[in-house]
């Protein structure tokens, strides 16, 4: 094997600190790595470290531009680029597209397609036997169908990300209004499917060829649309028993069907009640080959001790997925607040409780807030760990009115 460092392309757009744990240890190190960055224009202040060798900022959003930034960087590099890295969900086919071109091993965009395009991935896993919502690239006609047989419909962005764009179709004239106000390119980017009434879960694996090696899930207290409302929202890890039993069971089977995956996954699951009074089922919703957002990273390493954004890095440079140990005992739970539009005034950071064991703050004070837009843009994220599902939820509770406090002006820290 050799010595030299390996050549490695990095694509992002949520900052170059997500490269490292909290101690500064550097996931891509300069010992076995000459880096080349693309990211987020105003992120550029995050790329330090001895083996970046090249850095372009572009602003987020212009895939266009990224990729010919990629490329540039590629074509200045005094020796081919050997490894294409993305962890973020949004540049996951961006990179696989450039392996391509490039012939440069890790995920192609196949292989991508089946966890990043929620018609493709559905296709290919009801083929396997998986029960999946019914569901349809949008046409008119297709969610008329859907809505006649089922009675309520989503349509869903194919590739979308954090619950943006999801629209809820009630009954024909939804539907009609939503064809009728939206592009014919917009709309063929979009599904439609039943609307599956069940409590959503999710399960985060860590993944060698197909097979988990450490999974831990989790319940959505609220809709993933909450944030639309301004409305807090809670995610709980679901502790010992039957219903984590059979959510495993059910993740294994789904990641059998994906035999020449290896890192990490974020499965998202209705527990729904099955028809005729047969009793409850689990039902797919959607699958990303990457980590979870919220508090399931800082979650994930309290109770394993493992990085997911480390494991999908080192997946993605060809080196060996690690198994993680057993996760502990405890329990963890994440709280997202959202804000109104305006300027921030006071200080969102919660108290210092030994249960607390991350917060991310978007904003500082005087920031000028911008109404969210989509699930991943809460003003602040809260990870906590108890030793119940309770215990989880009530801490969470008290976070969420501290900070709700503070944002109506009523406590000044």
């Amino acid at each position: 094997m050799s010595d030299e460092p390996v050549q490695t392309l990095v694509l992002d757009h949520i900052g170059y600190r997500y490269y490292r744990d909290t101690d500064g240890r550097a996931f891509l190190p300069a010992s076995r790595n000459r880096v080349r960055l693309v990211t987020d224009i105003r992120k550029l202040d995050q790329a330090r470290g001895d083996e970046l060798a090249g850095v372009v900022g572009v602003p987020r959003g212009d895939e266009t531009l990224l990729e010919a930034a990629a490329h540039f960087l590629d074509g200045v590099s005094e020796r081919p680029t050997q490894r294409i890295v993305a962890i973020s969900e949004g540049l996951l086919l961006t990179a696989a597209r450039m392996r391509d071109r490039l012939g440069v091993p890790g995920p192609t965009e196949h292989q991508v397609l089946g966890y990043r395009d929620k018609v493709v991935m559905k296709e290919r896993l009801r083929e396997r036997g998986v029960r999946v919502p019914d569901f349809a690239p949008f046409t008119e006609a297709n969610a008329l169908e859907l809505l006649r047989r089922h009675g309520a419909v989503v349509a869903k962005p194919r590739r979308g990300e954090s619950s943006a764009g999801i629209v809820f179709l009630d009954d024909a004239e939804d539907v009609r209004r939503f064809a009728a106000t939206t592009s014919k390119d917009e709309l063929a980017r979009y599904e439609v499917e039943e609307r599956v009434d069940g409590r959503l879960f999710h399960i985060d694996s860590v993944v060698r060829d197909g097979v988990p090696l450490a999974a831990v899930a989790g319940r959505s207290v609220e809709e993933t649309t909450s944030y639309r409302r301004l409305e807090a929202f809670r995610d709980v890890a679901v502790g010992p028993g039957a219903t984590l039993d059979r959510l495993l069971a059910f993740n294994r089977r789904v990641l059998a069907c994906y035999p020449d995956f290896s890192g990490v996954t974020h499965h998202e699951v209705f527990l729904t009640q099955g028809s005729g009074g047969s009793g409850d089922e689990v039902c797919f919703c959607e699958i990303g080959g990457r980590a979870g957002g919220g508090g399931i990273i800082p979650g994930f390493l309290s109770r394993t001790g493992v990085n997911l954004d480390e494991v999908v890095i080192r997946s993605q440079l060809g080196l060996e997925v690690p198994r993680p140990p057993e996760p502990a005992p405890h329990l963890t739970g994440y709280a997202l607040v959202y804000a109104p539009a305006g300027r921030l005034d006071t200080d969102l950071t919660p108290p210092a409780e030994d249960w607390i064991i991350d917060t991310q703050l978007r904003f500082q004070v005087g920031d000028v807030m911008p109404r969210p837009a989509a699930w991943n843009q809460a003003a602040v994220t809260v990870t906590v760990r108890g030793e119940t599902e309770a215990q989880v939820q009530a801490r969470l509770d008290e976070v969420i009115e501290l900070t709700l406090r503070r944002l109506r002006g009523r406590e000044r820290g």
